[in-house]
Order: structure tokens, then sequence, then C-alpha cells
């Protein structure tokens, strides 16, 4: 089963934002940041949550042009 979920273009442009902006924060964070997360997280690592963030903010992008 299948559901689809709207969300207005303005929202999504600005969640897709944030999401980039967390992403490219991991990408450059600290090395105690990075082994705090994995452990905290363990076993998933700040690479697959950045793996994560990045299709979800190209998900983002997608039902932005879809709603245009």
């Amino acid at each position: 089963m299948s559901t689809t979920i709207t969300i207005d273009a303005a929202d999504a442009i600005e969640a897709a934002e944030l999401v980039a902006f967390i992403e490219t924060w991991l990408a450059q964070a600290a090395p105690a940041v990075v082994a705090d997360f994995e452990t905290f997280a363990a076993p998933y690592t700040v690479l697959e949550l950045r793996a994560e963030l990045v299709g979800l903010a190209a998900s983002l992008g997608a039902s932005r042009t879809e709603q245009r």
C-alpha cells in the first residue's frame, strides 16, 4: 500500500535547504562529533546519515518541481 503525502512548495524548499545545511555541517564535523554520533547511533554511521540526508533533500526538491 502506497500513501501520497503532499507538502507546500515553499515548505519543501525550506526543508530541503535545512537538510542540505545539516548534511554540509556533518561533512565538515570534527572527529569528536562523528565519534559521538557513531557511539550514540551505532551501527548507523555519519556517512550513512549523510547519504540519507542527500536522498531526502532530493526527494523534497522533486516534490517541489512536481507541484509546479
